[in-house]
């Protein structure tokens, strides 16, 4: 408010609030991109339960690859997931024609998205009755879908086209033919594609700016990201792209990519050998799901899920992996070991404290960021002093500011630390020293940030003594 000296008054001044709040930053979404039962195609779902994913992209079903790691992650606990569903030319779409008296084909009702759901011995299935409608020379139509029925009464062919049964489906008339008989009609057909192959996983950006496959979260802020149940080189390369890509704008993430099914240690270690980055994290061997016996799947969805449940400066090292009977093969001190300074995480089991993460590294060859605790805790501070500082861009940049810019990321690093996010930090450095006036007058406003990182004791040494008489 702008303040005036003219007629006697008494005026308060706001243009001094104090250092501002700094929203916080959460590291818990999973996107996973794979083949679901239902839902539309290439679009991000965004999904926070089992059954809200029932709903939306159908029932669990362990023929589809994104369900096995998306279990996976609910097992852990997670809640928070962005689901893309991918498919291609092998994905068909449900159609089922109702027929008139004379057995000629009549009305048609699409399912709003291809896939299984739609058949009827789906608990989330279709199936449509005719019935006579209340005035003459009507039907009416009842569709029955996931547990529920919704009626349409007086229907004709001049209101049929188009008629939109909620979200699940639209009916059509394929020309003039007479309206369906009053009977109960067949489920519509089923095509779907459970195991989509590499090219709906790595994607493109058409002419229209349109986005298939992974880069449909690129712009999406999210912190893991997985190709569900894929295991092959191009689908690896193309997550670490993914990762590397994403900035602060779009949300700094990591990627969790699968060994392939059968891999033994040497073998998985020499597939990573040639990767290096701290954005990647290679979880071995494949697992025996509770849900799916006898079988067993990627572990992506299984880590993604405990990370998500994990607060970001915690080490994923000695947690327990829950919802699997076995794994795939069991370890060895040795081949732990080779796993180990592989840069790849094992899971096996530990006796009489279930299935556990036994390392806690990435993918990269730098000590300072080959730990996933140690690159999380950095990614959430970037971020939150990222979306807290927003307000400073195109300010007066002068001392006032600089005061302001440390202030602020001083009580966000306090409150971190009193979380026990953080183990300690220095004041900031926000001052003439780091903005020189060549700097201001480039229009550049510098800080240096210092944060002690906590440090996960991965390493227990006890010392013990014999004592011999009275000692």
């Amino acid at each position: 408010m702008t303040l005036d000296y003219i007629v006697p008054r008494v005026g308060i001044d706001e243009s001094n609030t104090g250092p501002r709040p700094t929203p916080g930053v959460s590291l818990s979404k999973i996107s996973i991109v794979g083949a679901f039962p239902k839902g539309p195609v290439n679009q991000r779902i965004s999904v926070g339960s089992a059954e809200q994913a029932a709903s939306l992209i159908g029932e669990y079903d362990p023929a589809f690859s994104g369900w096995l790691s998306l279990q996976g992650s609910l097992n852990q606990g997670a809640a928070d997931f962005d689901v893309v569903r991918v498919g291609g030319t092998g994905i068909a779409t449900a159609k089922l024609t109702l027929k008139d008296a004379t057995g000629a084909d009549s009305v048609t009702y699409t399912a709003s998205s291809p896939g299984k759901w739609a058949n009827g011995t789906e608990s989330t299935g279709i199936k449509i009755a005719v019935v006579s409608g209340t005035s003459n020379g009507t039907v009416k139509l009842v569709v029955i879908s996931g547990g529920q029925s919704r009626s349409y009464d007086n229907i004709d062919l001049t209101n049929v086209d188009g008629l939109k049964d909620g979200q699940d489906g639209v009916f059509t008339p394929p020309g003039p033919p007479p309206l369906p008989s009053p009977l109960s009609s067949p489920p519509p057909p089923r095509g779907w594609l459970n195991h989509p192959p590499d090219v709906d996983i790595l994607s493109s950006i058409g002419s229209d700016g349109s986005r298939t496959g992974v880069r449909i979260v690129e712009p999406c802020n999210t912190s893991l990201v997985l190709a569900a149940q894929q295991s092959s080189a191009a689908v690896q390369a193309a997550l670490q792209t993914h990762a590397a890509n994403a900035g602060l704008e779009e949300g700094l993430r990591m990627v969790i990519i699968n060994p392939a099914k059968g891999t033994a240690p040497n073998d998985a270690v020499s597939s990573v050998a040639t990767m290096d980055t701290m954005r990647a994290i290679m979880p071995y061997p494949w697992l025996e799901p509770q849900e799916y016996q006898g079988n067993y799947v990627a572990p992506d969805g299984y880590l993604a899920g405990r990370l998500a449940t994990l607060a970001a400066h915690n080490s994923p090292s000695n947690k327990e992996i829950t919802g699997i009977l076995s794994t795939e093969r069991l370890l060895t001190g040795a081949e732990l070991k080779t796993l180990t300074t592989g840069r790849i995480m094992p899971i096996t089991p530990v006796n009489g404290r279930g299935f556990r993460i036994r390392n806690g590294v990435t993918l990269s060859s730098d000590p300072a960021w080959n730990q996933v605790n140690i690159r999380r805790i950095f990614d959430k501070i970037e971020m939150q002093v990222y979306s807290g500082t927003q307000w400073a861009i195109s300010e007066d940049n002068t001392p006032a500011l600089w005061a302001a810019i440390a202030d602020q990321i001083d009580i966000m690093l306090a409150i971190m630390k009193s979380n026990g996010e953080i183990y300690d930090f220095k004041p900031t450095i926000c001052d003439s020293t780091t903005n020189t006036p060549e700097l201001v007058q480039a229009r550049i406003c510098k800080s240096k940030i210092r944060v002690r990182p906590i440090y996960a004791a991965d390493f227990i040494d006890h010392g013990i003594t014999r004592l011999v008489g009275n000692e």
